[in-house]
Formats: structure tokens, sequence, C-alpha cells
């Protein structure tokens, strides 16, 4: 499953306008989701997984946040491209 997750986001990636920018957003997402899931698992103690699978965090999960950084952005240029503050 964590494969076939994998394969759709770097084909979404690799099919979007912007792939290097998006591809180091990505990463940039991956690493802090991962930094911010090991936190709330491992140093405040606030969540728990019961299959964790490296350091207390499923594989998936970091992955997501990665893709999540991706929607964030391309979200925010529908919004600035629909503006009517941005067409003057």
């Amino acid at each position: 499953m964590l494969a076939l997750y994998l394969l759709v986001v770097l084909l979404v990636i690799l099919f979007g306008k912007d792939k290097k920018i998006e591809s180091q957003i990505f990463a940039y997402g991956v690493v802090w989701g991962f930094v911010i899931e090991i936190v709330g698992t491992q140093i405040s103690g606030y969540q728990s997984f019961t299959n964790p699978d490296w350091m207390g965090v499923p594989l998936w999960l970091p992955v997501s946040w990665g893709y999540g950084f991706i929607l964030i952005k391309r979200v925010a240029l529908i919004i600035a491209k629909n503006s009517p503050y941005t067409n003057e």
C-alpha cells in the first residue's frame, strides 16, 4: 500500500508544471512531517500508533505531510490567480 501511495504521489509531482519546485516542497514536507510526528510520539507522547514502522511513526504519514505541503502550494496559487486583488 505504501509503494502504491508513493507511486501516485510521485506521478502527481512528475506531471505537474513545477516538477523541481514541487519535489523540493515534497522533500521539505516529508522531513518536517517526520520531525513533527517524532515530537508527538517520542518526546511529548500525546499520540501513538498501533503498528509503527520506524521510530514510532508509520512510513506513510510523512509522505502524507509532503503531499499536503504540495496541496497547500497549489491551492494558494489557485486562490492568488482568482483573487480580485491580484487582477488590477
